[in-house]
């Protein structure tokens, strides 16, 4: 699943207004658009004031990247949001801490940066946690107009790192 950081000057209450005519549901400290198994979901910090300058909102996000930058700029874009973190959170059923470290130290691609799990690839970095998943980020304030390159280069190493499972015994695809 993805999750966005973003910063827009736009209130959450108003927000929840203001969205509730693209078919956000406002549940309670978030709002939730589902479609088809696909969920996009905005959800406000909790600590904030009344009259700040601006307010800070996290965007989890499954599906599409082409339906995600839709229904953010529906719901988000028109308050200038500035993102601050791109992430994405990667499992795979056969792989733990251990051995997504020694994958990543074999690849030359890949600067390490702490040897508990933490590497580099250019602007992309990537954190082996201990329940087994894969935290790729990118950490930079950028213009919601950027978001699109951001979320291409995750998507990228995502499909770059994620091991292929070949099932040798499978007919699907093949012509008997």
């Amino acid at each position: 699943m993805f999750k966005l950081t973003c910063f827009a000057s736009i209130h959450p209450t108003a927000l929840g207004q203001a969205i509730k005519a693209v078919n956000f549901k406002d549940m309670k400290d978030k709002f939730v658009w589902q479609m088809d198994g696909a969920q996009f979901v905005i959800e406000p910090f909790r600590n904030y004031r009344d009259h700040q300058a601006s307010y800070g909102y996290r965007v989890y996000f499954d599906g599409s990247i082409d339906g995600a930058l839709y229904l953010f700029e529906m719901s988000m874009g028109v308050f200038s949001p500035e993102i601050t973190g791109v992430e994405y959170s990667l499992h795979h059923h056969s792989k733990n801490q251990e051995t997504w470290i020694k994958d990543f130290l074999n690849r030359p691609s890949f600067r390490t940066t702490d040897v508990r799990g933490v590497f580099l690839k250019g602007s992309i970095g990537i954190v082996c946690l201990p329940d087994s998943s894969v935290n790729i980020q990118i950490r930079k304030k950028t213009k919601a107009y950027k978001l699109i390159e951001l979320l291409k280069e995750i998507d990228c190493l995502k499909h770059d790192i994620m091991p292929v499972d070949y099932d040798l015994f499978s007919v699907e695809g093949v012509a008997i």
